[in-house]
């Protein structure tokens, strides 16, 4: 399988919508039952959205939130930073 992540136009707000969500939760409820029902009805239509494709638009709104969950919480780049250094040596 292969995941399609930055695709289209809406990848931006799927960007966007996972760095708001880290200020509103209630965002990544709705966007996942917008993207379930999206997945689900384009499946019955001419252009099926691959699976790919839904994963690959949950990855985007995920590098959004974890994106600005690192701006947000500094400590948090320091404890990545804390691991990458472990890692190398």
């Amino acid at each position: 399988m292969r995941i399609i992540v930055f695709d289209d136009e809406k990848s931006l707000a799927h960007l966007g919508l996972g760095i708001l969500s880290v200020m509103w939760p209630w965002i990544w409820i709705v966007f996942t039952i917008y993207e379930v029902v999206e997945f689900c009805y384009r499946w019955r239509k001419k252009r099926r959205e691959k699976i790919g494709e839904f994963i690959g638009d949950l990855v985007e709104f995920l590098v959004g939130a974890g994106v600005a969950g690192m701006l947000l919480c500094p400590s948090s780049i320091l404890g990545i930073a804390g691991i990458v250094v472990g890692v190398l040596g």
